[in-house]
């Protein structure tokens, strides 16, 4: 091996200084590249959070309105069983009324029958008109 003079070996080390500061300014400019592309990366994963965010707040909402519509719907379900029950009561009360209405003209028409029969009965028949006779009687 030949022996390196110093100049040479201070302009070998130089070279190399420069070499590696040429490479760490790349390496930062790359550290710097990807922290950048990291910042937007999370500003778009802030931006989906958000999304994803009103859309749990849509799904919380649909959510208590379908817990508010099967109550009003059991309170439907209730009032129209109510309903039922209660025209089914009034068509009942209609038909005892209806039978007792009917019984009563029934026995109104018997009575009316019967008292009419027994005035027959009461009524004698008329008699014939007698034509008075010159004869005078004995």
């Amino acid at each position: 091996m030949s022996s390196i003079s110093r100049e040479e070996f201070d302009a070998r080390i130089e070279t190399i200084e420069t070499r590696m500061d040429g490479r760490v300014a790349e390496m930062r400019a790359d550290i710097r590249g990807f922290l950048a592309a990291q910042a937007e990366r999370d500003k778009a994963l802030q931006e989906r959070d958000k999304c994803y965010d009103v859309m749990w707040m849509g799904v919380q909402k649909i959510a208590d309105e379908s817990r508010e519509a099967i109550r009003q719907a059991s309170t439907v379900k209730a009032n129209y069983w109510t309903a039922t029950t209660v025209h089914f009561l009034g068509v009942a009360s209609l038909l005892v009324g209806a039978h007792f209405a009917n019984q009563a003209a029934v026995l109104t028409t018997i009575q009316t029958t019967l008292a009419a029969i027994q005035i027959g009965k009461e009524v004698s028949s008329p008699k014939p008109v007698v034509q008075p006779s010159t004869v005078p009687p004995q």
